[in-house]
């Protein structure tokens, strides 16, 4: 059966246009200020010490990064106190959801180097499943001229990491790519105990990225494949300290957008990504095989009047597995959307309605209603509510191995969420500008998959909860004064939960409930022809919960961390330097139990642009 969503989308003034850029098709996500909760750009991505995707995002508020080895080469990302399953990764607005399981979301091949910026958005769209706590959108450059670049780096624990980045533009081709390999023979961490110690003999890793985009007129295409062996030490139990994981990641997208006429355009979009999977317990003894293929086409059909715009959109998807675990499994979901934007000077909104059909779960529907109105040019406030839903992965249907089992007994997860939200710039001619922005939610979850502890079998059981809420507040304040003063932001992040659980031991008892983060990014010298700056992260977080030990004792709780992050680089016209160092004071932490954090690591990394 339909549910209907009502959808009113927030206006932006002109300077908050050249800031996000909206659209109203839904093929097309990235860039709805209405939803966008937080970004990061090119500029400030550029100065962090980071190597890949998982780490741009540990400094995002609402986002929680878990990782399971080093340079956050087997991570888990979630969103305002849900899973790993529960937030969606898109690619220029394609979604590259894998409907095996949410451990893989990250397995992006692109490198951060051709990242424009990255928004996270709340809620969902009409037409959008898998989006349960929200959306992370990676946008790609749009260079108007040649630009290539070659970088080296080189760090502690015998990381190598050389990369190439290309952007090529002739009118109106705009082509991205970029190539990269990264090598590393694992890393220590401090006051490990001796089987911590063996554990983190066996962090090796290795990666080959290579991805290609191309532009033309209202034809976007692009295609990447990831080659990643892990290494994994402890990672997905404490019986065996040699776990291995391979990988082998394809993606592809194809979006096409046309006018018909002055009220009719037409956007059409396919997407595909298949992905290889061999999971060792013991290095050299095959437990595991996966191939999954997720297959999906839309259409989208805009129509524009004097009230506003109106959209139609027609989808299809369709996932496939085939695994020594799992079996052979084939489900198809079609959806049907609708939109109605409206505009009447400072105030804007949007109605909408979207019905999905899956040939394992029947009829259901999702969807949002928002408000918004701008104030003062630079300032906007909305309030928006979302119904959210998400399919099962074939890990929750079918996983069953060592102390898990899955159940083909669950039913889709369902929830409501409301949100209040506000953005401000304040912009002076020769003190700079600082902009703030602020967003409050609450989450009603219903049918929550989980995994719970019956202690009659010892094991751990797929199972719906009866409800799982969530509440939070997401706070950012970034300022900008000139060169010796590039940008200090803070961003702050609060979740808090309320389970009606049926088990003691719980997938939601040990989420963010805490972040801070504050970033600096200055000069130190600066001249004609270049400059000498530096960048320092402190990042300050608190886990709820307990965890039990690689010892197997339990109910020890975590503890919050204090990480301090920095670099210094050297920039100019046509080669940059940088010297960085992640947990600078050697920090003993956990983000999942028993997996001890890698210490202080440092790289130096030489990047020429042509």
């Amino acid at each position: 059966m339909f549910s209907i969503l009502l959808s009113i989308l927030l206006v932006v003034s002109p300077f908050q246009i050249e800031e996000v850029e909206v659209t109203a098709e839904r093929a097309q996500v990235q860039s709805e200020v209405f939803r966008l909760v937080a970004q990061i750009s090119h500029e400030e991505i550029k100065s962090l010490p980071i190597t890949n995707l998982a780490d741009i995002l540990e400094y995002l508020p609402g986002i929680d990064i878990r990782s399971r080895g080093a340079s956050s080469m087997q991570s888990d990302v979630s969103l305002r106190g849900g899973t790993f399953d529960q937030v969606l990764i898109l690619l220029n607005g394609v979604s590259l959801l894998d409907a095996q399981t949410g451990h893989y979301a990250l397995n992006i091949p692109m490198n951060p180097a051709l990242i424009e910026r990255i928004e996270v958005l709340q809620g969902t769209a009409a037409n959008l499943t898998g989006a349960f706590s929200g959306a992370i959108n990676i946008i790609t450059r749009t260079s108007q001229e040649d630009n290539y670049t070659l970088q080296l780096s080189a760090g502690t624990n015998g990381d190598v990491n050389p990369l190439f980045t290309g952007s090529w533009a002739r009118g109106d081709v705009h082509i991205n790519s970029s190539v990269e390999y990264a090598r590393s023979e694992g890393y220590y961490a401090p006051q490990a105990n001796e089987k911590e110690s063996a554990a983190l003999e066996n962090t090796a890793y290795q990666l080959a990225n290579v991805y290609l985009q191309t532009r033309w007129k209202g034809l976007d295409v692009q295609i990447g494949a990831q080659y990643k062996d892990a290494c994994l030490g402890t990672g997905y139990g404490f019986a065996s300290i040699d776990q291995f994981d391979a990988t082998r990641t394809i993606i592809a997208s194809l979006r096409y957008e046309t006018s018909l006429n002055k009220h009719w355009s037409l956007t059409t979009q396919a997407a595909y990504r298949g992905q290889y999977d061999r999971y060792e317990w013991h290095r050299g003894t095959i437990t595991n095989r996966h191939w999954t293929h997720n297959t999906q086409a839309a259409m989208y059909a805009h129509y524009a009047s004097r009230i506003g715009r109106t959209t139609f959109g027609a989808e299809t998807k369709n996932e496939y597995i085939n695994s020594s675990n799992m079996g052979q499994h084939n489900r198809t979901q079609a959806t049907l959307s609708a939109e109605q934007h409206f505009i009447w000077r400072d105030l804007a909104a949007s109605l909408g309605v979207a019905g999905h059909y899956n040939t394992w779960f029947g009829w259901y529907g999702s969807g949002a209603a928002n408000i918004g109105y701008s104030f003062l040019k630079t300032g906007s406030v909305y309030l928006a509510a979302t119904r959210s839903l998400r399919m099962p992965t074939w890990t929750d249907l079918y996983y069953k191995a060592g102390a898990q089992r899955g159940s083909t007994d669950l039913k889709a997860e369902k929830a409501w969420q409301l949100s209040l939200g506000s953005k401000y710039t304040w912009v002076w001619e020769k003190a700079g500008n600082l902009h703030i922005a602020g967003d409050l939610y609450y989450r009603w979850g219903q049918d929550i998959i989980d995994w719970t502890y019956d202690e009659t079998d010892s094991l751990y059981h797929a199972t719906n909860q009866n409800t799982v809420d969530a509440f939070g507040i997401d706070l950012v304040a970034s300022y900008h004064l000139n060169d010796w003063l590039r940008n200090v932001t803070v961003r702050y992040a609060y979740t808090a939960l309320s389970l009606d659980v049926t088990s003691a031991k719980s997938n939601y008892l040990d989420y963010l409930r805490h972040k801070v983060v504050l970033s600096v990014n200055h000069g130190i010298y600066i001249w004609s022809k270049g400059c000498v700056g530096a960048t320092w992260s402190l990042r300050w977080q608190q886990r709820e919960g307990a965890y039990v030990d690689i010892y197997g004792i339990p109910d020890n709780p975590f503890q919050p961390v204090l990480l301090l992050d920095g670099s210094i680089y050297l920039e100019l016209a046509h080669i940059r330097i940088a010297a960085e160092c992640t947990n600078m004071t050697n920090r003993h932490y956990y983000d999942y139990g028993g997996i001890l954090m890698p210490g202080a690591h440092g790289q130096v990394s030489i990047t020429v642009s042509l």
